[in-house]
């Protein structure tokens, strides 16, 4: 069987289905190529959630305000809570996405979850320039023991059209046009004076990974960069 896939896939690769939608998605798994391709292409990342140490106490409202965040991403309208309740288990909402957006959200919710006040220490830090034009951005680069965060100031990017974002990226040292070397950090939208402050998060080695650039992209669910680059330079390890 080929097609789609699956609306669990995510569910399934973090363990968090009951036991009746668990053997249900499985049986679908035996026939369907589609949802053992995405659960491979996943797999790395549910590991880290598997394997991250254990947390502290969690604020009560945290799954109510992470599903807010997810379905607003995905353009659903959020549904109004009936009260405020403590729920027992952190459940991905059942949206189906793109290999690469549902690897980017278990991902971000990983190190959201796994980080507390200190983001970590700082491994690297970027001045990023326009090549040409007006354009500029600082990106410092933290480790934790389950990946990087990084934290992006730009200032005066041109606002793009609706639809379309911007996206920072790790370059690696094979990087050629129409052969990428690169690693997404993550995608975002300066305020209408071009500018902001973001924290993204990305599995990857600052130490091989040592030029960081900036695209605009359409918003068509591609996750290959396609767009020039309109900020870019050269991190500098911390010893």
């Amino acid at each position: 069987m080929t097609g789609g896939p699956h609306v669990d896939v995510a569910g399934y690769a973090l363990s968090t289905l009951d036991p009746e939608e668990r053997a249900e998605f499985e049986a679908h798994l035996r026939d369907c190529d589609a949802c053992r391709s995405e659960l491979a292409a996943i797999a790395p990342v549910a590991r880290l959630a598997a394997e991250a140490p254990p947390l502290p106490p969690l604020p009560p409202d945290l799954k109510a305000r992470t599903l807010l965040a997810v379905e607003r991403a995905a353009g659903r309208p959020p549904e109004r809570p009936a009260g405020r309740r403590r729920l027992p288990h952190l459940r991905l909402p059942r949206l189906v996405l793109p290999t690469a957006a549902v690897a980017a959200l278990l991902l971000t919710l990983v190190l959201v979850l796994g980080r507390d006040d200190d983001p970590g220490r700082l491994e690297a830090t970027a001045s990023l320039q326009a090549p040409r034009g007006n354009g500029q951005a600082k990106a410092d680069i933290f480790f934790t023991d389950i990946g990087r965060i990084v934290e992006l100031d730009t200032n005066d990017l041109p606002i793009l059209p609706k639809g379309e974002y911007y996206e920072l990226w790790f370059v690696g040292p094979n990087d050629r046009p129409g052969a990428p070397d690169r690693i997404s950090a993550g995608t975002f939208h300066p305020d209408d004076r071009g500018r902001s402050k973001v924290s993204l998060t990305a599995a990857v080695e600052p130490g091989e990974y040592r030029r960081l650039a900036v695209t605009a992209e359409p918003g068509d669910g591609d996750p290959n960069p396609t767009g020039p680059d309109v900020l870019k330079g050269r991190s500098r390890l911390r010893r």
